[in-house]
């Protein structure tokens, strides 16, 4: 194998596909984006790979001189076998095609939180560490677990699923099917739920709502800036989103002990809000042993699952020599 090598991370997200070209030390040689489309039948899996095939060529390279392809998804990834019920994609199919239009490369399939996790102990926040908890705050709540420098799928992919620990029982009704998951309350999704609860709140003072409103389920934005300007509704949707991923964080901590926890996704954004609180509510929560666990916030943002998605092309490639 090439001692320094390129090689492909592509991210498939539900709203966007991101790809990136990474040499073996890490260094991005390129990268380009697009939106997500489905990839259900062989002719649009097929237009996709000839896409990404093409993206590599304009940067005056050629498709044989990528030696790994590794494609992140949303959903439960195990050996041969993916789970992928929130995108339409054909996953066996797309991993064949763009197999071939990379001169028969190898394509190596990883959990997008698992990739993303993968790209800060890379490259990001977790650059130090050899064991890691990545907690990635969307619209749901995923995460990825680094033991060693090796990603933990679990027998059934299912592995890391932060956002179905239970933190509420017999709480919000969850899309799993189970009650007072995780990511009914911390998440996106849970901070605006909790926000517009609180709207009917009486112990509440009215006179201090402000003008800020979510626009739809997703939109933790304007609690934000709610929050910034005194509005009790966003301190309560703050205060249960710190309090219930603390409680979840401390709960995987029992069993992984990670040196680190990453905060990532879009609603780390605001962690300057609440980091602190949720450094103070996990140590209260967690075992003595683990209180001294650092919570940083990722650095590479929305481009850590190419970044680990590549990584991991590149480590299954060393494995494969």
């Amino acid at each position: 194998m090439k001692e320094n090598g390129l090689y492909l991370g592509i991210d498939y997200g539900g709203n966007s596909v991101k790809a990136g070209l990474f040499d073996s030390i890490g260094i991005m040689q390129g990268k380009t984006s697009w939106p997500t489309v489905d990839l259900s039948s062989p002719d649009e899996c097929q237009r996709f790979a000839e896409g990404v095939a093409e993206f590599v060529r304009s940067l005056d390279l050629h498709v044989s001189d990528v030696l790994g392809v590794g494609l992140a998804m949303p959903g439960m990834i195990a050996k041969d076998s993916y789970f992928c019920p929130n995108v339409s994609v054909n996953v066996e199919v797309l991993a064949e095609y763009l197999s071939k239009s990379f001169s028969s490369t190898p394509v190596s399939i990883i959990n997008d939180a698992n990739a993303a996790a993968f790209g800060e102990m890379w490259k990001g926040a977790g650059s130090v560490a050899k064991t890691a908890l990545l907690a990635t705050l969307g619209s749901g709540l995923g995460s990825g677990i680094i033991i060693d420098g090796n990603v933990v799928t679990g027998a059934h992919g299912a592995a890391g699923e932060l956002g179905h620990v239970t933190v509420e029982p017999g709480g919000r009704l969850c899309t799993c099917g189970r009650k007072g998951c995780a990511e009914r309350y911390a998440s996106a999704r849970g901070l605006v739920q909790t926000f517009t609860e609180a709207t009917n709140d009486d112990g509440l003072d009215s006179s201090l709502f402000s003008e800020f409103e979510p626009t739809s389920a997703t939109d933790a934005l304007p609690v934000f800036k709610a929050y910034e300007v005194g509005d009790p509704r966003a301190a309560r949707a703050i205060e249960v989103m710190v309090d219930k991923l603390a409680f979840a964080l401390a709960q995987v901590a029992c069993i992984v002990d990670p040196e680190v926890i990453i905060l990532g996704g879009g609603v780390s954004g605001g962690s300057p809000y609440f980091i602190e609180d949720l450094r103070s509510a996990f140590s209260t929560y967690c075992l003595p042993a683990c209180s001294s666990t650092e919570i940083r916030v990722a650095v590479l943002g929305n481009d850590a699952g190419m970044y680990g998605a590549a990584r991991y092309a590149m480590n299954s490639a060393k494995k494969e020599c």
